[in-house]
C-alpha cells in the first residue's frame, strides 16, 4: 500500500535562516542527505524515515520519491541562507523536518524579532522608570553592589545617573536588586564601617565597635561575605538593637 504523501500546510513567503551563535562563515554546507554513517532522519510518528532534499522531487522523504534525483547543495553564505517563496520544498525541509533545526540554525522571524525588541525596551523603561523614582538612599545601596569604587565620594546626581545607566543595561539584576530586602541593611553595614562606627579587624570576620572598648558585635561565618553577614545580622532581636545605635550615630 502506497504512503501517503506528506503535504503539510504552509505559508507562502520568502524566508531567511542563519547559523546559530553569531557565525558566519563564508560558506556553510547543511547536511541535505541521509547516510548510515551520518544520519538525517524524521520521526512521523511512527518510524524514523530518512530524509533527501531533492529538487526535482516532490517529497523530502526518500520512500516518496522517484526516478532520477537532483541533490543540490544547501549552503548558507556568510551565515546566512535567503529561500524563495517559490521554493516551497526546501523551506519545508529548513523549517519542519531537518534535525539541525534549532541547534545549528534557525529561521529569522522578522514579528518575533521585534517582539523580543520591544520586550527588552519595555523592560528597560520599567527598571529606569524605577532608578528615576527611588530614593536616593536605596540608589546609594544598591550603587554599593554593582558599582566599582568608592560610592560614599560620588555625588547624589551621579549615582542617580550611573544608576540610571546600570538599570538600562541590566534591567531585570536592578529590579531584582530593588526587591533585596538585605539591600539597605548592608548599605547600612558598609557606611557605619566608612564612617568609623564599626570596626572590621584584619580577619576580616571579626566585626567590632569602634570605640575604646572594641567590643565585639560578631564573627561573621568563614567564606561569607562580612557586610551580608552584618545585614542578616540586623534582623535578629540583638541585631535590631545595633542597627538602631548605628542609626543614632549615623
Amino acid at each position: 500500500m502506497p504512503r501517503k504523501k506528506t503535504t503539510p500546510s504552509w505559508e507562502i513567503k520568502d524566508r531567511i535562516y542563519i547559523l546559530k551563535g553569531g557565525m558566519t562563515p563564508v560558506n556553510y554546507i547543511l547536511r541535505s542527505r541521509h547516510h548510515l554513517n551520518k544520519p538525517l532522519q524524521y520521526f512521523d510518528g511512527s518510524m524514523s524515515r530518512s530524509l533527501r532534499y531533492a529538487s526535482n522531487q516532490v517529497s523530502l522523504f526518500e520512500d516518496e520519491q522517484t526516478g532520477d534525483v537532483t541533490l543540490p547543495a544547501v549552503i548558507f553564505k556568510d551565515g546566512k541562507l535567503v529561500v524563495a517563496k517559490e521554493n516551497v520544498l526546501l523551506q519545508q525541509f529548513l523549517s519542519i523536518y531537518h534535525p539541525d533545526l534549532g541547534k545549528v540554525y534557525s529561521e529569522f522571524d522578522a514579528n518575533k524579532e521585534a517582539e523580543a525588541d520591544v520586550k527588552t525596551v519595555e523592560e528597560e523603561l520599567d527598571a529606569m522608570n524605577i532608578a528615576k523614582d527611588l530614593p536616593i538612599e536605596d540608589l546609594e545601596a544598591i550603587a554599593r553592589v554593582v558599582l566599582q569604587g568608592r560610592v560614599s565620594d560620588m555625588a547624589s546626581n551621579e549615582i542617580r545617573r550611573d544608576m540610571l545607566i546600570y538599570a538600562r543595561q541590566n534591567p531585570n539584576e536592578f529590579i531584582q536588586l530593588t526587591k533585596d530586602e538585605n539591600i539597605n541593611l548592608r548599605n547600612v553595614a558598609v557606611r557605619a564601617v566608612e564612617m568609623g562606627i564599626l570596626f572590621i579587624k584584619d580577619d576580616q570576620r571579626t566585626v567590632c565597635w569602634n570605640d575604646s572598648k572594641k567590643e565585639k558585635i560578631i564573627t561573621v561565618p568563614y567564606g561569607e561575605n562580612v557586610y551580608s553577614a552584618l545585614a542578616v545580622y540586623f534582623k535578629t532581636d540583638e541585631g535590631l538593637d545595633t542597627l538602631q545605635a548605628i542609626n543614632n550615630k549615623l
